[in-house]
């Protein structure tokens, strides 16, 4: 008869690099492939441009293109959810934001 090993339940043992101990921290699980997070939301945002893009970064620039704003005063309606939000946040000081009830 053959005999089996059973392995303990090993504690995670903090991780030490360069001298300092590193907090590892889990990360929030993907969403399933084919499913759409971000067409799930539950309001809807105005976005006006109200400063012009001269001068800008071209990242800055392509992300006011992608609200689908082209000159000062235009505004577009867009969903209320984390992507949007996230664009939003990296033109904050170009744009003005308003919620549409």
């Amino acid at each position: 008869m053959a005999t089996k090993k059973v392995k303990k339940a090993e504690a995670k043992q903090p991780l030490y690099i360069h001298g300092r101990y590193v907090v590892e921290r889990e990360f929030p699980a993907k969403p399933a492939k084919g499913s759409k997070p971000y067409e799930e939301a539950k309001g809807q945002i105005k976005v006006t441009l109200v400063k012009s893009t001269a001068g800008c970064l071209k990242e800055q620039q392509a992300t006011v293109a992608a609200l689908g704003l082209t000159k000062i005063r235009t505004s577009n309606v867009l969903p209320d959810n984390a992507a949007i939000r996230g664009m939003i946040f990296k033109v904050k000081h170009l744009v003005a934001v308003e919620e549409v009830k």
